[in-house]
C-alpha cells in the first residue's frame, strides 16, 4: 500500500506512448519526465522522426509533477528511467537501490541579477539576499560554495541570506525585487536573460575556474538495473534514438520551431535562448578523463554537502556509472 501511495503522489498522469504503435516484440522503456523539461523535448523529437521505431524500442512517457516525484517513482518501480544527477544515484546505491547512471548533459545553473544591479562580481553578493533553486544540496549551490572558499577565502553561505525555493518562484521573487540575485536552473536562466536580467556567473565558468578543463556531465539517465537485465541491448537502442534526436536538435534551427509549444517559449528570443543553452550542454564525450573528474567534483561538493549529500560515503559508489556502451 505504501508503494502505491508513493506512486500516486509521484505520477501526475499515466504512461502515454506517442506516435504509431511499435510491435509487441520491441523493448519498452517507461521514462518519467517533467512535462515541459528538456527531456520531454528530446522524446518528442525521437517520436516525431521515428528514431524509436528504427531503433526497435518503445518509449512510454510518464508525466511527473517535479524531479523529486521522479526519484520516488523510479525507486517504487513506477518507471524504468528518469533524469537525475549521479550524486543522487550514488547515494541510492549506497542505500541498496539498484540504479545506474548514464551521463547526458553538462548544462548547469547560472547566477542571474537585474541588468541595473550594482552586483558585478561574486564578492558583491556579501550581505545580499540570494535565491537558490533546488535546495541546500543543489549541485550548483555546492559548487558555488566550494568556489567561493577558494576564490574569496570564505564560504558564500556565511555572507549572504539564502532563500531556497522552486525556480519559478525564484524568478518571480527576482522580478519583484524581493531577492538581489538568483542561482537558478539553466532553462529559467535562459528565460530571465530574455527578460533583461544579466548573467553574473555561470556554473560552467566556475567549473573552469576550479580547474576542470572539459565539461563534466552532472545530469543524465538514471535507470533501473533490473530493467537493463530484463532487456539485453535495449539501453543501446534507447541511446541510439537519443543521439539521433540530439544531433538533429544541435544542427537544425527549424526543429526547434516545432518544439515551441513544448518548451513553453512565448517568443522567438526565449526559444533561441533555450535552444542555445541546450546545445551547449550536449555531452560529446564520456571517457576515463571525465569519469576521473567526477571523483574530484564529488570531493568538492562533499565539503559543503557532507553526509546528507554523500550518504556518509567517502567516494562515488561502485556501479554508479553504467559500464556499457558510451553515450
Amino acid at each position: 500500500m505504501l508503494r502505491n501511495a508513493l506512486l500516486a503522489l509521484a505520477v501526475v498522469f499515466t504512461a502515454v506512448a506517442g506516435g504509431p504503435a511499435i510491435g509487441a516484440e520491441a523493448d519498452h522503456l517507461r521514462i518519467g519526465l517533467v512535462k515541459f523539461g528538456s527531456g520531454a523535448w528530446e522524446i518528442a523529437t525521437i517520436r516525431s522522426h521515428g528514431y524509436d521505431r528504427s531503433a526497435g524500442i518503445a518509449i512510454d512517457s510518464v508525466d511527473l509533477a517535479n524531479p523529486a516525484a521522479g526519484e520516488v517513482a523510479l525507486q517504487a518501480g513506477g518507471v524504468d528511467a528518469i533524469l537525475a544527477d549521479w550524486l543522487w544515484v550514488s547515494r541510492q546505491r549506497n542505500a541498496g537501490q539498484h540504479i545506474t547512471f548514464i551521463p547526458h548533459t553538462a548544462a548547469l545553473g547560472e547566477i542571474m541579477v537585474p541588468s541595473s544591479s550594482p552586483i558585478r562580481a561574486l564578492a558583491d553578493l556579501e550581505g545580499k539576499r540570494l535565491g537558490v533553486a533546488g535546495g541546500p544540496l543543489d549541485k550548483s549551490w555546492l559548487l558555488l560554495r566550494a568556489y567561493s572558499r577558494r576564490k574569496l577565502g570564505y564560504d558564500l553561505a556565511d555572507k549572504v541570506t539564502v532563500v531556497f525555493a522552486a525556480p519559478p518562484l525564484l524568478s518571480r521573487e527576482l522580478t519583484a525585487g524581493h531577492i538581489d540575485a538568483a542561482l537558478t536552473f539553466w532553462p529559467f536562466a535562459a528565460r530571465l536573460s530574455v527578460q533583461g536580467f544579466r548573467d553574473l556567473e555561470s556554473m560552467a565558468e566556475i567549473m573552469k575556474e576550479l580547474g576542470f578543463t572539459r565539461p563534466v556531465p552532472m545530469l543524465g539517465f538514471a535507470l533501473s538495473e533490473s530493467w537493463i537485465a530484463a532487456h539485453p541491448g535495449a539501453v543501446d537502442k534507447f541511446l541510439s534514438a537519443v543521439r539521433q534526436a540530439d544531433t538533429l536538435l544541435e544542427r537544425s534551427d527549424g526543429e526547434w520551431t516545432s518544439l515551441r509549444g513544448l518548451t513553453a517559449a512565448g517568443d522567438d528570443a526565449t526559444l533561441i535562448a533555450l535552444r542555445n543553452r541546450f546545445r551547449d550542454g550536449i555531452v560529446k564525450r564520456w571517457s576515463a578523463g571525465e569519469q576521473a573528474d567526477t571523483n574530484r567534483l564529488f570531493d568538492l561538493m562533499a565539503e559543503s554537502g557532507g553526509a546528507d549529500l554523500t550518504g556518509g560515503a567517502q567516494a562515488i559508489a561502485t556501479g554508479t556509472f553504467w559500464q556499457g556502451s558510451p553515450p
